[in-house]
């Protein structure tokens, strides 16, 4: 065993992993304190909390609803919370969600029909692309199947129906976020339905809000301009009774054709948990060596914040080689369903004036190919992801 050892550590050294000191703050830290997986952490973050907000990484991003699933699965969260919030998914879908997933016993075929059906209404976009929103209606509804503990899910985006759209006037005027912030309207939606689910008895809730809507503070853009976040406007409500926690996740940030993916701290988080063969772990940032960190996930004004400024906690759960982004998956576009998603398409293109698009909607192998896009599962990894190994992996080598 002995032999063994001195061996993993030889090959360590002479493939460039021994202990770059740029880490061994973090490092150290990872080494003296209680190994809590990411699960257990966010679970008992309600001892002390009602609300827990969890910050979701690229909607993408399937693994992060692995950990989801793993939290709805265990038996403390469906005896003592009950109660899952998210952004994605109109709230207009609330009752017909709830109907559904407290319906024990419908045929698999039904089951998959439903959920589809939730997937494409689920947004304001012609359809939601995330396979993330299906797999996780179908982890709800096969726990209520086989629980009496029945989790209770709540869609809180904007309140928005495809049925009142028949043209671009109609997509205006439906979108209720062009007069008042989105960010507003979501956490109103969950501080509405949160007081009426408490009124009788049931006040704990995890809500699930990605990158910049999880911010317990707001943000400032470089130009001197506010941006409102949902997290802020649930801390000023909840205030102590709430806790906010990151995942570890690349930052995204948009330069205007698309979005540009770096590390936190140029990778020294993520080099930290490499070192340590870490990949699943939670802990309070307050007065860390992690949480003492320059926040650097918005490229805006950030006044010397930190990030326990914005978070309370942070949960590892799996690296970044381990990432998978899904989009898309068979039969979420069937042929029934094939007239009302070009009547969707053509509106939405005429309202962001895609005149390039527009003409080619008529073509049958146009159109043939969207629809096989949507109804072929896709999976990628991050953008660039070789230059995100490179960076964590150079606070690796010595």
């Amino acid at each position: 065993m002995r032999f063994l050892f001195c061996l993993v550590s030889f090959i360590i050294s002479i493939q460039g992993f021994a202990q770059n000191p740029v880490i061994e703050p973090y490092v150290n830290f990872l080494n003296h304190i209680d190994k809590t997986s990411a699960k257990d952490y966010i679970l008992q973050k309600f001892d002390d909390h009602d609300i827990v907000i969890l910050c979701e990484r690229d909607h993408s991003e399937f693994t992060q609803y692995e950990l989801v699933k793993e939290i709805l699965s265990d038996e403390r969260f469906q005896k003592n919370i009950k109660n899952l919030f998210t952004e994605i998914g109109l709230i207009n879908l609330q009752p017909e969600i709830t109907q559904f997933l407290k319906t024990k016993g419908l045929d698999s075929v039904i089951v998959d029909k439903r959920l589809s059906q939730f997937q494409r209404d689920a947004s304001f976009w012609v359809i939601w692309d995330r396979y993330n929103y299906h797999f996780l209606l179908k982890t709800i509804y096969d726990i209520n199947n086989l629980s009496d503990n029945q989790i209770h899910y709540y869609p809180s985006d904007v309140e928005f129906d495809w049925q009142k759209v028949n043209n671009v006037e109609d997509y205006d005027k439906e979108q209720e976020f062009e007069l008042e912030p989105r960010d507003s309207l979501i956490a109103r939606n969950i501080i509405n339905t949160y007081k009426r689910i408490s009124s009788k008895g049931n006040n704990k809730a995890l809500i699930i809000l990605n990158y910049r809507h999880a911010f317990k503070i707001n943000m400032v853009t470089s130009n001197g301009e506010t941006v409102k976040n949902a997290g802020k406007y649930l801390q000023d409500y909840f205030g102590e009774r709430l806790a906010s926690i990151l995942t570890n996740r690349p930052i995204f940030t948009s330069n205007g054709n698309g979005f540009v993916y770096g590390l936190i701290q140029d990778g020294k988080w993520d080099a930290s948990f490499k070192s340590e063969n870490i990949r699943n772990m939670g802990f309070d940032l307050h007065e860390t060596v992690f949480g003492n960190d320059g926040f650097d996930m918005w490229k805006g004004n950030t006044d010397n914040l930190k990030y326990e400024d914005v978070f309370d906690g942070f949960v590892f759960y799996e690296p970044l080689e381990n990432h998978r982004l899904l989009d898309y998956y068979k039969g979420l576009v069937p042929k029934e369903h094939e007239k009302e998603f070009f009547r969707r398409y053509r509106i939405q293109m005429e309202y962001i004036d895609n005149d390039e698009v527009l003409k080619k909607l008529d073509n049958n192998d146009f159109r043939e190919s969207l629809l096989k896009e949507v109804n072929t599962p896709k999976e990628r990894k991050y953008p660039n992801f070789d230059q995100l190994m490179e960076i964590r992996d150079e606070n690796l080598r010595d």
